[in-house]
């Protein structure tokens, strides 16, 4: 891969540019464009052809990243915003939107991936606990169409929150949702087992919208 000309903060422009809206986001990539010398934007247009997804791009090694795992299926990085320090991306290397996508060996690795990071998190980084979170389609806030999971350390006063207003639901209307959800059981014996290990690997991380 051709050496990035960009600089960290032009990447970090660039992150912040591709979770606008879309209008927006047309304006302020204008605007930045012309703050850019010719090569970046060559760079820039390269980086678009070879790939429209920021995590296919990654796991084509056409964009470096802060790898603290990688398999032939499966790589996690560290997001260049974090939530705290140590947020953690896990995602699958095929371009896939949904979790319900994945085959469950896939999504039994990434989850096993999650568990030892988490376990990393506290006993290295001293962290108090640890979210897990995906974003699992648009409405749900996911910002990249390729399937993600969230891995954030979480520390004392942190002011990260997931919370939300209870919605009052009567009788009727969870015995509907339960028609709606219930599903049968799993056998779990035919759910594919995986061994996952853990790499080190360093560069930088970064979002070209």
């Amino acid at each position: 891969m051709a050496d990035n000309p960009l600089s960290e903060e032009q990447i970090k422009k660039i992150n912040e540019i591709s979770k606008l809206e879309p209008e927006k986001q047309k304006k302020e990539l204008n605007e930045f464009l012309k703050t850019l010398n010719e090569e970046q934007i060559t760079f820039l247009q390269n980086q678009q052809g070879q790939s429209q997804c920021l995590f296919c791009s990654i796991s084509e090694k056409n964009i470096d990243a802060y790898k603290v795992y990688e398999d032939d299926k499966v790589m996690g990085v560290l997001d260049i915003n974090p939530a705290n320090k140590g947020h953690v991306l896990v995602f699958p290397k095929k371009h896939h939107q949904f979790l319900g996508e994945l085959n469950e060996g896939v999504v039994g690795l990434m989850f096993n991936v999650v568990n030892k990071l988490s376990s990393k998190m506290v006993e290295n980084l001293k962290s108090e606990g640890v979210s897990i979170y995906v974003a699992n389609g648009s409405g749900a806030g996911q910002t990249v169409p390729h399937i993600s999971i969230n891995v954030i350390p979480r520390f004392k006063d942190d002011g990260i929150s997931f919370g939300w207003n209870g919605k009052k639901l009567d009788k009727k209307d969870f015995d509907n949702v339960v028609k709606e959800l219930k599903t049968n059981k799993i056998d779990s014996k035919k759910v594919k087992k995986v061994k996952p290990k853990i790499i080190k690997a360093k560069s930088f991380f970064q979002r070209i919208p």
